[in-house]
């Protein structure tokens, strides 16, 4: 791969990226942190990439029973992506909590 192939490749996987920390952090409520984790191109219908993240929230049940906590009580949620050639998110799903 030449060196403008391999610059042009990166910035699709860094545009990629964005797309997908942008859509959750849009999607999702009160969302404190977003990972990244695998980006990866795919040839499956419409779709071209497909991603992991990692989410970071408010645990809503302390919120819920209005329990207060010296330090944020974060809940970490693992999810899964789909995007097509424009970056445009064709599906999106809760895996779990991470690390599961």
């Amino acid at each position: 791969m030449t060196s403008s192939g391999n610059q042009a490749s990166h910035s699709a996987i860094n545009d990629a990226q964005i797309a997908v920390h942008d859509f959750l952090e849009a999607a999702l409520p009160e969302v404190q942190r977003v990972d990244v984790t695998r980006m990866a191109p795919v040839d499956a219908g419409e779709a071209a990439w497909e991603a992991e993240a990692d989410v970071w929230q408010p645990n809503p049940t302390l919120r819920t029973l209005g329990i207060q906590t010296q330090r944020p009580v974060l809940d970490h949620q693992h999810y899964l992506l789909r995007l097509d050639a424009l970056l445009n998110v064709l599906a999106y799903e809760l895996e779990g909590p991470a690390g599961r």
